[in-house]
């Protein structure tokens, strides 16, 4: 990867902007704050975009949906609050979704006035589905010209679903760049060549739904630029101090939960460490970012690797704060205490149940020893935890909830991430559904953490209710120990972050 040099979006000029990257607002519409200006994928893209000579920009919706002063944050409890708010926070996303004058969707329209572009490219994960509807619609009546593109997740695994959408004009299955930019070169050619793009799907001259074949994977990634921070409009990187990298793309892991794996074809390519440590150094002269988030699917499977890393960053003395994705089979106290020396200051593990039985069920390839042993160590050691717990599997009863809600009693962390189960495309999950029941997921009201998820079929939905609210409690009481341990400000570290989906 290289650096980038010095642009910023122009939104102001007379001239057409090639294309505008779209994340859909989605927490910000459920009243909660937002801790950072961008997600990865679209300023990734927007990088290898510029690279290529295509003017580009990056419009995070969730900034546009901010409705109080950021500075006050890091100090507000409300930052890392009990998650009831943000359950009960995806009706007023639903209210938004359906209010045609709401300011956020005024400002994203402003916003494709002024920049004019060619094509709008939209990231497209599933519980945001219905914000990108209208986001495409926006832009369709904003100027229908514009050509909308989607990717990511669902698009990749739902290609003919999503092309049904008459406002979305393409899909980008699989991984972005090449056709990305393969497909905008040729946009501003009038269009020809289409069937040349490699990952594309969409409609023909006569309507016919075409998908073209799968585009080959970017086998060194240390080839692509470092992300695009500088092009994100109208985000004050003074206020907004956290900050991301990847070092992967794909999963060694193929929990029953996740789609990550199969996303990115069965493969795990990794970063050099040289590149990474690079982009650590640009980050930290160019944004002085308060903690730096490693937002990897599993960021400590290679436990060399970790190593490698952690000792590069003591030996180049770069002195940052950094937290990652864990897991507690792959490590122990001496490597632990190198990666606290190194600068880690929070690791986000995958705790996801207290029974073994349902761990073995959903591939997790971990056993609740594994997560007392790590977890004391963690704690003791005094690196932050923040510890996720996935409730309302398919198959899991009521039994299976009872002994993740003992293991929450009792288990050493700082802060619980409590989510209940939405089967996702590209999961084991989804597959096992049939098309009727996919079907009938109303993802308006079905979300992450949304009190009306409830995919069970071991319990009612009062006896999954009662458990799920029995979790907030443990997680509230065990935040406000924290809280009184560490102080606020402290806590911030591992929880700021915590609500992007």
């Amino acid at each position: 990867m290289g650096s980038n040099p010095t642009r910023r979006a122009n939104i102001s000029n007379e001239s057409t902007m090639d294309i505008l990257l779209i994340d859909p607002p989605y927490i910000g519409l459920k009243g909660m704050p937002t801790d950072r200006g961008y997600n990865m994928g679209p300023t990734s893209l927007a990088a290898y975009l510029c690279a290529a000579g295509l003017e580009t920009a990056v419009l995070t919706g969730d900034l546009f949906a901010e409705r109080r002063p950021r500075m006050l944050r890091a100090v507000m409890p409300d930052v890392f609050q009990n998650m009831n708010r943000y359950a009960s926070g995806q009706r007023e996303y639903a209210r938004t979704i359906n209010t045609r004058a709401h300011p956020v969707w005024r400002k994203m329209a402003d916003v494709v006035r002024e920049t004019k572009p060619l094509a709008a490219g939209i990231s497209y994960l599933t519980p945001v589905k219905s914000a990108v509807a209208k986001v495409a619609a926006i832009i369709k009546a904003t100027d229908p010209g514009i050509k909308i593109i989607v990717g990511s997740f669902h698009p990749t695994f739902c290609p003919d679903e999503v092309i049904e959408n008459p406002d979305i004009d393409f899909v980008i299955r699989g991984e972005g760049e090449k056709p990305l930019a393969q497909l905008v070169q040729a946009l501003k050619k009038g269009g020809t060549g289409l069937e040349t793009v490699p990952g594309l799907s969409y409609r023909d001259g006569d309507g016919r739904v075409k998908h073209n074949r799968s585009g080959e994977l970017i086998n060194n990634l240390d080839e692509l630029p470092f992300p695009a921070r500088d092009l994100v409009i109208n985000c004050d990187y003074t206020a907004y101090r956290l900050h991301s990298i990847a070092t992967t793309r794909g999963c060694p892991y193929s929990c029953s939960f996740c789609g990550e794996r199969d996303l990115w074809g069965g493969k795990v390519r990794r970063r050099a460490v040289a590149s990474v440590t690079e982009e650590l150094r640009s980050l930290k002269e160019d944004y002085r970012p308060s903690y730096v988030d490693i937002v990897d699917g599993t960021f400590t499977y290679d436990r060399k690797y970790l190593s490698d890393f952690c000792q590069a960053l003591l030996d180049q003395e770069l002195e940052i704060k950094w937290r990652c994705t864990a897991r507690y089979d792959n490590l122990d106290e001496d490597l632990l205490k190198l990666m606290k020396r190194s600068g880690c200051a929070g690791l986000y593990f995958g705790l996801e149940s207290g029974s073994d039985r349902v761990l073995r069920s959903i591939d997790k390839k971990i056993t609740v020893a594994d997560i007392t042993r790590v977890s004391r160590i963690v704690y003791e050691l005094g690196i932050l935890s923040e510890t996720s717990v996935l409730l309302g599997l398919p198959d899991e009863n009521q039994e299976d909830i009872e002994a993740t809600l003992g293991l929450m009693r009792t288990v050493k962390t700082d802060k619980f991430d409590v989510n209940s189960f939405i089967p996702l495309p590209g999961t084991t999950f989804w597959e096992a559904m049939s098309e009727e029941e996919k079907r009938q997921i109303d993802w308006l009201i079905i979300g992450y953490k949304s009190y009306d998820n409830y995919f069970s079929k071991g319990i009612t939905r009062e006896e999954f209710s009662q458990l799920r609210d029995e979790a907030y409690r443990i997680a509230d009481s065990v935040l406000r120990r924290t809280i009184l341990r560490l102080g606020a400000r402290k806590v911030f570290q591992v929880a700021a972050g915590l609500f992007r989906g």
